[in-house]
């Protein structure tokens, strides 16, 4: 049995070396029909006649075609849809994007009328912004088309310096009528400038001030412990009382003009005084950067009160304006006041805000003024921005 074996191996092995591997091909060895194409390791031989004999040629490499790389997606950036009304609106990114590009376009679009900005520090203070020029320039692109000085005064004072800080606003201002108005028993009489600095600790607001014949001045109390407020020393401090100087400059030469100049919350709701200038420097201190601006509008929706849509519809529609009286100090008039506006520019674009102010000027009331430019009647439309408001408030 063990030679059996063995001979049947031998054999086997000897079979195996004299036979070619099945399909092996290999050039000048015969094949059998002239035109036959073997494809054999990555070469390509043909059948062909080589004097009486048919025999394969040489080889040719078969040359593989890269692969075509699928090209990456190109990531594009989708926008919310532009709302044309307040029944588009579906959700609250339409608005606060189409607010912030309507106003950036503006800004891009538009040139400056201002080109003068003076500087008046008292002899024991300091400034807050040594610049002021940068805010109030992008602001007055940003309500380009309406009127505006060309010059403008900032009036910086500390505490010590009340009463040097008094002389200055009556002789800047040098409209006898208007201060009058200005200086009445009921409005604290000659101390204009105590009113935006009424303690050393206090001394950090500011007002503007504008007479008839459009010179316009903005004073500010200053306080060196404000210093390391961003909002107050960046520009939006500079840039909210700029737009406060351009709401004032809608009543000159209108119906409404004297009582207007005095006090711009006379005819129009406060909150659009406060939350048109909030949204004033927020839209012009950040026009270059969507991202900046949601950051920094976030402060007054974060301040806004998480109410009811009937809480809100009362604070925007209320009976009389002495209803925002108790709302003066805590802040609501100015954080509400900046979602409508946002609201409104969204819809039409920051024009809208100072024709709401050039309409009122002019004898409208804020229903047919709104009705003008949105055209919807305000007391429809105040309920949806409400339940905007209070739906967006609720999410934070």
């Amino acid at each position: 049995m063990k030679f059996g074996r063995a001979i049947a191996t031998a054999l086997s092995l000897a079979l195996l070396a004299s036979t070619p591997a099945l399909g092996a091909v290999k050039a000048g060895a015969t094949c059998k029909k002239i035109g036959t194409t073997k494809f054999y390791k990555g070469k390509t031989y043909t059948c062909v006649k080589s004097g009486k004999k048919l025999v394969w040629n040489k080889s040719v490499a078969i040359k593989t075609a890269a692969p075509t790389p699928t090209p990456s997606p190109t990531p594009t950036t989708s926008y919310p849809e532009e709302p044309k009304s307040l029944l588009d609106i579906k959700s609250y990114e339409q608005i606060t994007y189409w607010a912030w590009k309507k106003s950036s376009d503006k800004i891009a679009n538009s040139e400056s009328k201002i080109n003068e900005v003076e500087i008046l520090i008292g002899p024991n203070s300091g400034i807050l912004n040594k610049d002021p020029l940068f805010a109030t320039k992008l602001t007055s692109r940003l309500f380009s088309g309406y009127a505006q000085p060309t010059k403008l005064t900032f009036l910086s004072y500390s505490y010590s310096d009340i009463d040097w800080a008094q002389n200055q606003i009556e002789t800047l201002l040098d409209d006898k009528t208007l201060l009058e108005i200005l200086q009445a028993p009921n409005r604290g009489g000659r101390d204009n400038a105590r009113g935006t600095c009424p303690s050393v600790e206090r001394c950090h607001s500011s007002q503007p001030f504008t007479n008839r014949a459009g010179k316009s001045l903005v004073i500010a109390g200053f306080t060196p412990s404000r210093l390391s407020n961003e909002g107050e020393t960046k520009g939006e401090l500079q840039s909210h009382e700029f737009t406060h100087v351009i709401q004032q400059h809608q009543y000159i030469g209108s119906p409404r003009e004297l009582e207007g100049l005095a006090s711009i919350r006379q005819f129009a709701p406060w909150w659009l005084v406060e939350g048109g200038a909030d949204f004033g420097g927020f839209a012009a201190m950040n026009h270059t950067s969507y991202e900046n601006y949601q950051s920094a509008r976030m402060r007054d929706v974060l301040r806004t009160p998480k109410q009811s849509s009937e809480w809100f519809v009362k604070f925007i529609n209320p009976d009389s304006n002495q209803y925002w009286i108790q709302f003066d100090s805590s802040g609501e008039i100015y954080n509400v006041g900046f979602m409508v506006t946002e609201i409104f520019t969204a819809l039409k674009g920051p024009d809208s805000q100072m024709e709401l102010f050039r309409l009122i000027a002019n004898g409208k009331t804020m229903d047919d003024a709104f009705e003008t430019i949105f055209g919807m009647p305000w007391k429809t439309a105040v309920p949806l921005i409400a339940k905007l408001i209070s739906d967006e408030r609720a999410k934070y």
